[in-house]
Order: C-alpha cells, then sequence, then structure tokens
C-alpha cells in the first residue's frame, strides 16, 4: 500500500509539474520560459463593402442609369490559426490561416427621370425618381496570410491570398418616388412591375439569384495588426484591405472590395 501511495504522489506531482510547464508555455507575456509555436481562436468583424460594377434593368420603356458604385454594411466570422516561423522566441513573422464568412452586401442608389405620378386629388404631377439596386452576396473564404512585425515590436503587417466559395448571391432592383411625398406611381407607367409602399416604389427585378454568378472569388487581403498579451490570449486588433481579383459576376462588371476591422482572438496550444 506504501508503494502504492508512492507511486501515486509521484505521478500526481508529475502531472502538475507538467501542467505548469504547459502555463508557462502558453503565457505570451514570458516568452523566455519558452513561447508557443501554434495559436488559435475565433476572429470577427466588420466589413464595408465597396462594390464596382456596371449594370442596368429595363423594363418595357423605363431604363435606370448605369449603376456603378455600390457600398454597405457587413460582417464577418470565423476561426483562425496562427504559425510561427522561426524559433518561437524571437520569431517575427508567421503565417495565419482562416477560414470565415464574409458578407458583402451592397447599395446602390441613381437619380433618375422625373416622371408622371399621381397626387392625392388624382391629378398628374411629375415626381422625381431614384433607382434602387441592392445585392447581397456572402462567402466562405480560406485566407493565408504572411505576418511580419515591425520595429521589435508587437505592430505587424500581413499580406496574403483569399480563395472563397459564394454560399448567397441575390439582387434586387426598384425605381421609388422620392417627392413629393404624397405622390403614388401611376401603374400604367410599368404594366408589369410589382408595386410595394403604397405605390410609391416598383420592383423592377425581385429578388433572385444573380445571373452569370462565378463560382470562386479570389482577392489579396492586406493590412495591419497589434498583438495584446492578455493571460494565457493574445487580443489582436486588425484592419485589411480586401481587393477583389476576380469578378464576381462578369456579366454585371461586378467585383467586390472590402474595408475589414476586427479583432481575433489566439489562443496558445
Amino acid at each position: 500500500m506504501k508503494r502504492l501511495l508512492t507511486i501515486i504522489v509521484a505521478m500526481m506531482t508529475a502531472a502538475t509539474s507538467g501542467l505548469i510547464a504547459q502555463g508557462e508555455l502558453a503565457n505570451p507575456l514570458e516568452p523566455a520560459k519558452g513561447r508557443p509555436r501554434i495559436f488559435i481562436g475565433p476572429v470577427g468583424g466588420y466589413n464595408r463593402s465597396l462594390h464596382s460594377s456596371g449594370f442596368q434593368s429595363v423594363v418595357g420603356d423605363v431604363l435606370c442609369p448605369d449603376f456603378q458604385q455600390g457600398n454597405a454594411n457587413g460582417y464577418y466570422f470565423g476561426f483562425s490559426g496562427e504559425y510561427l516561423l522561426g524559433k518561437p522566441a524571437e520569431s517575427k513573422s508567421s503565417l495565419i490561416a482562416r477560414i470565415v464568412y464574409n458578407a458583402f452586401p451592397a447599395n446602390y442608389r441613381e437619380p433618375g427621370d422625373r416622371l408622371p405620378s399621381i397626387a392625392p386629388d388624382n391629378s398628374i404631377v411629375y415626381s422625381s425618381v431614384e433607382h434602387v439596386a441592392e445585392i447581397n452576396y456572402g462567402i466562405v473564404d480560406l485566407e493565408v496570410v504572411y505576418k511580419l512585425n515591425l520595429f521589435n515590436s508587437n505592430f505587424g503587417v500581413v499580406i496574403g491570398p483569399t480563395v472563397g466559395i459564394p454560399v448567397s448571391t441575390t439582387i434586387e432592383q426598384r425605381m421609388e418616388l422620392v417627392e413629393p411625398l404624397n405622390a403614388r406611381f401611376d401603374k400604367v407607367l410599368v404594366p408589369d412591375g410589382i408595386y410595394t409602399n403604397n405605390d410609391r416604389a416598383i420592383i423592377l427585378r425581385p429578388e433572385g439569384e444573380i445571373e452569370d454568378r462565378a463560382g470562386v472569388r479570389v482577392a489579396v487581403k492586406a493590412g495591419a495588426q497589434y498583438e495584446i498579451p492578455v493571460g494565457r490570449l493574445l487580443l489582436v486588433p486588425c484592419v485589411y484591405y480586401n481587393f477583389g481579383i476576380t469578378e464576381v459576376s462578369p456579366a454585371n462588371n461586378l467585383r467586390i472590395n472590402a474595408l475589414q476591422m476586427g479583432v481575433d482572438l489566439r489562443f496558445a496550444i
């Protein structure tokens, strides 16, 4: 029995020592004790989508101007893994891989002609018209970026490719009355249109899939980050520019770029 107790105490001591050693290895505040090489964790942030394109909407005799620039607020979330290059305690560079879902929406608004509409007293008035296109574009991206810390600090720059597969791509186009506020469209204007918002909007193109959608989007991502050690993890605020190389819809000359800001949480393993 005494021998068994000795063995159990020895095993518990060894296990405790191992846990302490692991805690020291995972502490980014004490790299001299053996900085870990691999970090993993969740990522999330904000996308400011910047769409460039060249498409129109034609319904009957109604021709809208070219939709060329659109933007909107989106988001991203996912998971990342970082691998330090060189000796971990001295490393200034790494490779970071992420798999993320990106929402890249866009809202286009272009002024149109003044068109006849119906006032509350059923008289004809001329109203200002605005042409609207809304795009929702969701994509799952695989990113691999190279990080280099500058000036012997926690500030780093990153650059690398991203390749994504779109999972949700829809577009809707409308024509809306801007003023006067109490007028409504004359349904003779677009007989086959879908009238909404008390006849102040006409859906010219119901929400549906973007035609000629590319199966893959290729982009380059570049930006900066700053690593903040917090206990056993790194809190990493970051900002990137996501530049689309390929068109996501050649028929619409549609290309998507984005300004991205977010935070990575990286746990040492």
